[in-house]
């Protein structure tokens, strides 16, 4: 026969993975672009500053990966209103990637120092960041993991029903 052959029911999925890459990745983004712009003048970044700006990415990873994992290994239902968990979780995971782009060009366009609504461009950029961003990158993470463990959960099932 030509064609692909259907996966079995156990064949493992990586997209989970490849959601928490994005978020991660562009989480960089917003962070480090105010360092490039200000390392390219001849003033030295301050050691806070890329303090907040490390440990905020890091955080993030460590956040979105627990979550992930947390979601995988739940064992309480979620309601009914969430019918594909996995999709949403992609679906949202896609919007904070490309609100991270966003903001990242936002400040590079901008300069993190740029005045908004009375503070510096990179304070609301990282306020922005900590209140809509990491949230949302959590709640997709842990969706995500939820999905793949219906699906492992289901395909178990399946097995087990049709003597395989």
């Amino acid at each position: 026969m030509g064609g692909l052959m259907p996966n079995p029911p156990h064949s493992p999925q990586r997209t989970g993975w490849v959601i928490l890459v994005l978020m991660t990745a562009t989480n960089f983004l917003p962070w480090m672009e105010p360092l490039m712009g200000e390392t390219l003048s001849f003033d030295l970044v301050a050691p806070a500053r890329v303090r907040m700006s490390m440990g905020a990415c890091l955080i993030a990873a460590a956040l979105v990966a627990f979550t992930w994992l947390a979601g995988r290994h739940a064992t309480t239902p979620l309601p009914r209103r969430i019918g594909r968990p996995r999709l949403l979780g992609f679906r949202i995971a896609l919007v904070s990637a490309a609100v991270n782009v966003l903001l990242g060009s936002t400040v590079a366009a901008f300069g993190s120092h740029a005045s908004f609504a009375g503070a510096p461009l990179g304070v609301v950029v990282g306020v922005l960041w900590f209140a809509l961003v990491l949230p949302a990158e959590v709640v997709s993470s842990y969706l995500t993991g939820r999905g793949s463990a219906t699906r492992r959960i289901a395909a178990v099932a399946n097995a087990a029903v049709t003597g395989a």
